[in-house]
Protein backbone atom coordinates (compact mmCIF):
# COMPACT_ATOMS: atom_id res chain seq x y z
CA UNK A 1 0.00 0.00 0.00
CA UNK A 2 1.63 3.27 -1.10
CA UNK A 3 0.66 5.16 2.70
CA UNK A 4 2.22 8.80 1.26
CA UNK A 5 -0.45 9.38 -0.62
CA UNK A 6 -3.24 8.37 2.05
CA UNK A 7 -1.06 10.23 4.74
CA UNK A 8 -0.88 13.63 2.78
CA UNK A 9 -4.74 12.62 2.10
CA UNK A 10 -5.32 12.64 6.37
CA UNK A 11 -3.90 15.90 6.04
CA UNK A 12 -6.46 17.21 3.85
CA UNK A 13 -9.26 15.07 6.48
CA UNK A 14 -9.36 12.95 4.25
CA UNK A 15 -12.24 10.21 5.94
CA UNK A 16 -11.47 7.80 2.99
CA UNK A 17 -7.93 8.09 3.40
CA UNK A 18 -8.09 7.37 7.24
CA UNK A 19 -10.24 4.32 6.40
CA UNK A 20 -7.75 2.92 3.73
CA UNK A 21 -4.84 3.07 6.33
CA UNK A 22 -6.99 1.81 9.20
CA UNK A 23 -8.57 -1.37 7.42
CA UNK A 24 -4.82 -2.04 6.24
CA UNK A 25 -3.33 -1.54 9.37
CA UNK A 26 -5.86 -2.67 11.86
CA UNK A 27 -4.87 -6.34 12.23
CA UNK A 28 -1.05 -5.57 13.37
CA UNK A 29 -2.15 -2.66 15.64
CA UNK A 30 -4.41 -4.66 17.27
CA UNK A 31 -1.70 -7.67 17.55
CA UNK A 32 0.62 -5.01 18.99
CA UNK A 33 -1.64 -3.71 21.59
CA UNK A 34 -2.83 -7.08 22.85
CA UNK A 35 0.70 -8.60 23.24
CA UNK A 36 1.47 -5.58 25.50
CA UNK A 37 -1.86 -4.76 27.36
CA UNK A 38 -3.14 -8.42 27.34
CA UNK A 39 -6.83 -7.12 27.93
CA UNK A 40 -9.09 -7.33 25.23
CA UNK A 41 -11.46 -5.02 26.23
CA UNK A 42 -8.90 -2.51 27.24
CA UNK A 43 -6.78 -3.23 23.54
CA UNK A 44 -10.19 -1.75 22.01
CA UNK A 45 -10.06 1.40 23.88
CA UNK A 46 -6.44 1.71 23.21
CA UNK A 47 -6.49 1.16 19.49
CA UNK A 48 -9.25 3.96 19.19
CA UNK A 49 -6.77 6.35 20.80
CA UNK A 50 -3.74 5.28 18.77
CA UNK A 51 -6.17 6.06 15.55
CA UNK A 52 -6.82 9.80 16.96
CA UNK A 53 -3.61 9.97 17.82
CA UNK A 54 -1.97 9.35 14.65
CA UNK A 55 -4.20 11.95 12.97
CA UNK A 56 -3.67 14.31 15.81
CA UNK A 57 0.30 13.50 14.91
CA UNK A 58 0.20 12.61 11.41
CA UNK A 59 2.09 16.73 10.59
CA UNK A 60 4.96 15.14 12.35
CA UNK A 61 5.10 11.96 10.75
CA UNK A 62 8.36 12.11 8.07
CA UNK A 63 7.91 10.28 4.95
CA UNK A 64 11.73 9.21 4.77
CA UNK A 65 10.69 6.32 7.14
CA UNK A 66 8.24 3.57 6.70
CA UNK A 67 4.83 4.56 7.93
CA UNK A 68 3.61 1.27 9.47
CA UNK A 69 6.79 1.30 11.63
CA UNK A 70 5.96 4.95 12.59
CA UNK A 71 2.06 3.79 13.56
CA UNK A 72 3.53 0.62 15.52
CA UNK A 73 6.02 3.01 16.99
CA UNK A 74 2.99 4.97 18.19
CA UNK A 75 0.76 2.31 19.22
CA UNK A 76 3.69 0.59 21.24
CA UNK A 77 4.23 4.22 23.43
CA UNK A 78 0.51 4.62 23.97
CA UNK A 79 0.45 1.24 25.48
CA UNK A 80 3.86 1.53 27.69
CA UNK A 81 2.43 5.04 28.65
CA UNK A 82 -1.05 3.59 29.78
CA UNK A 83 0.84 0.67 31.51
CA UNK A 84 3.22 3.28 32.93
CA UNK A 85 -0.17 5.58 34.14
CA UNK A 86 -1.73 2.65 35.64
CA UNK A 87 0.73 1.40 37.61
CA UNK A 88 -0.62 -2.26 37.36
CA UNK A 89 0.57 -5.42 35.76
CA UNK A 90 -2.15 -6.99 33.69
CA UNK A 91 -2.40 -10.41 33.74
CA UNK A 92 -2.42 -12.34 30.52
CA UNK A 93 -6.24 -13.26 30.46
CA UNK A 94 -7.88 -12.80 26.85
CA UNK A 95 -4.94 -12.19 24.58
CA UNK A 96 -4.79 -15.60 22.90
CA UNK A 97 -8.49 -14.77 21.83
CA UNK A 98 -7.97 -11.56 20.42
CA UNK A 99 -5.63 -13.39 18.15
CA UNK A 100 -8.80 -15.97 17.48
CA UNK A 101 -10.60 -12.68 16.17
CA UNK A 102 -7.58 -11.98 13.46
CA UNK A 103 -7.15 -15.40 12.61
CA UNK A 104 -10.95 -15.61 11.86
CA UNK A 105 -11.23 -12.34 10.10
CA UNK A 106 -7.87 -12.88 8.22
CA UNK A 107 -8.45 -16.66 7.37
CA UNK A 108 -5.23 -17.36 8.47
CA UNK A 109 -4.73 -20.71 9.34
CA UNK A 110 -5.12 -21.88 13.72
CA UNK A 111 -1.94 -20.64 15.21
CA UNK A 112 -3.12 -19.65 18.60
CA UNK A 113 -2.61 -23.30 19.74
CA UNK A 114 0.84 -23.32 19.28
CA UNK A 115 1.15 -19.34 20.08
CA UNK A 116 0.81 -20.86 23.85
CA UNK A 117 4.59 -22.36 23.66
CA UNK A 118 5.77 -18.76 22.81
CA UNK A 119 6.30 -16.30 25.54
CA UNK A 120 5.26 -12.66 25.21
CA UNK A 121 8.50 -11.09 23.41
CA UNK A 122 8.26 -14.67 20.79
CA UNK A 123 4.64 -14.00 20.03
CA UNK A 124 4.74 -10.40 19.38
CA UNK A 125 7.53 -10.85 17.03
CA UNK A 126 5.77 -14.13 15.38
CA UNK A 127 2.45 -11.78 15.09
CA UNK A 128 4.13 -8.87 13.63
CA UNK A 129 6.20 -10.82 11.19
CA UNK A 130 2.79 -13.11 10.36
CA UNK A 131 -0.41 -10.86 10.33
CA UNK A 132 2.02 -7.78 9.11
CA UNK A 133 4.40 -9.66 7.08
CA UNK A 134 7.02 -7.26 8.22
CA UNK A 135 10.50 -7.91 7.39
CA UNK A 136 12.80 -8.66 10.59
CA UNK A 137 14.50 -4.98 9.84
CA UNK A 138 11.23 -3.60 10.83
CA UNK A 139 10.20 -5.35 13.53
CA UNK A 140 13.88 -4.65 14.85
CA UNK A 141 12.77 -0.88 14.62
CA UNK A 142 9.42 -1.51 16.10
CA UNK A 143 10.49 -2.69 19.47
CA UNK A 144 13.77 -1.18 19.63
CA UNK A 145 15.92 -4.61 19.22
CA UNK A 146 18.99 -5.60 17.25
CA UNK A 147 18.35 -7.26 14.20
CA UNK A 148 19.99 -10.29 15.42
CA UNK A 149 17.94 -10.79 18.52
CA UNK A 150 14.77 -9.98 16.01
CA UNK A 151 16.52 -12.78 13.83
CA UNK A 152 17.44 -15.05 17.09
CA UNK A 153 14.03 -15.12 18.65
CA UNK A 154 12.15 -15.66 15.61
CA UNK A 155 14.01 -18.27 14.66
CA UNK A 156 13.67 -19.87 18.49
CA UNK A 157 9.88 -19.25 18.25
CA UNK A 158 9.19 -20.87 14.80
CA UNK A 159 11.12 -23.90 16.17
CA UNK A 160 9.14 -24.56 19.28
CA UNK A 161 6.39 -23.82 17.08
CA UNK A 162 7.49 -26.61 14.74
CA UNK A 163 8.25 -28.93 17.84
CA UNK A 164 4.42 -28.77 18.92
CA UNK A 165 3.44 -29.26 15.75
CA UNK A 166 5.23 -32.87 15.42
CA UNK A 167 4.47 -33.64 19.04
CA UNK A 168 0.67 -33.42 18.14
CA UNK A 169 0.91 -35.42 15.35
Amino acid sequence: MDYLKYVEAIKQKDEEAFEAIYYDTKYVVYSMITSIIKDRFLAEDIMQEVYMKMVEKINYYDPKYKFINWLLTLTKNLCLDHLKSKKEVLVESEALDSYQEIKEEKKTLDINKYLKVLNEEEKQIVLLKIVKDLKHKDIALVLNKPLGTVLWIYNKAIKKMKKEVKDEN
